[in-house]
């Protein structure tokens, strides 16, 4: 869907949103479905194929992961009822 519609896909990447982990659940399996195969038919391609799907997808999962711990304050509420305020000495 992305790959087919790049304008809507270039204005969703100006903020961060939760739901670019979306990304990250599809590469996983083309990863693993890739190391299925280079098993399976033992060539030098597959196996390149498997290594490159593996690599990206560790690189998008561990990007994500830093960027939701960057954005995170940005998606929560600050007024939040359970915060407690620092105690006073």
């Amino acid at each position: 869907m992305q790959v087919s519609r790049p304008t809507l896909f270039k204005r969703a990447m100006r903020r961060f949103s939760v739901a670019w982990w979306a990304y990250s659940f599809p590469l996983t399996v083309l990863a693993l479905a890739a190391a299925e195969y280079a098993q399976e038919v033992r060539e030098v391609a597959a196996s390149v194929l498997m290594l490159a799907l593996a690599i990206l997808s560790v690189a998008v999962t561990l990007a994500l992961m830093v960027f939701t711990v960057l954005r995170t304050n940005d998606l929560l509420p600050h007024d939040d009822p359970f915060s407690c305020p620092p105690l006073a000495r």
